[in-house]
């Protein structure tokens, strides 16, 4: 599967750079991602965009109000931490029958969609602005 998974970004036209237990690196829109393999499941795509916002001593509960907020709020997007910085993760189970160009295409429009809300939501953040009852959600 993983030489499938390959052989459709290759078609996408990204330039995939192989980082040595991570999984493939490459940009889009200015935008680094990372697609991360994993050898015990086949089927499980995941990519992600690495270190989006770093924990710092003074922004623990900032940093904990937008991983929150990307959650509760975003379809198909996670954050995580990642030693110390949050990380956006879209995951899913391939089934075999799928499109890969397709799911790739969809997952990296919606990770780069993500990217914006969280963005956007920092700026808010440190702005002291609350966007409560908001029914803003960037992935439909």
């Amino acid at each position: 599967m993983k030489e499938k998974i390959l052989a459709a970004f290759e078609n996408l036209g990204f330039n995939l750079e192989d980082i040595e237990s991570l999984g493939f690196s490459f940009n889009y829109e200015g935008i680094n991602y990372l697609y991360m393999y994993n050898e015990d499941d086949e089927n499980f795509l995941n990519i992600s965009v690495p270190s989006i916002y770093d924990l710092e001593k003074d922004n623990k509960e900032k940093y904990e109000e937008l991983k929150e907020k990307i959650n509760s709020t975003l379809k198909y997007v996670k954050a995580y931490t990642l030693g110390d910085s949050l990380w956006i993760f879209y995951e899913r189970d391939l089934l075999g029958n799928e499109d890969l160009e397709e799911v790739i295409r969809h997952m990296i429009l919606h990770l780069a969609a993500a990217l914006m809300f969280a963005r956007d939501s920092i700026e808010k953040i440190d702005n002291g602005e609350s966007d409560e009852g908001s029914d803003n959600d960037n992935n439909d």
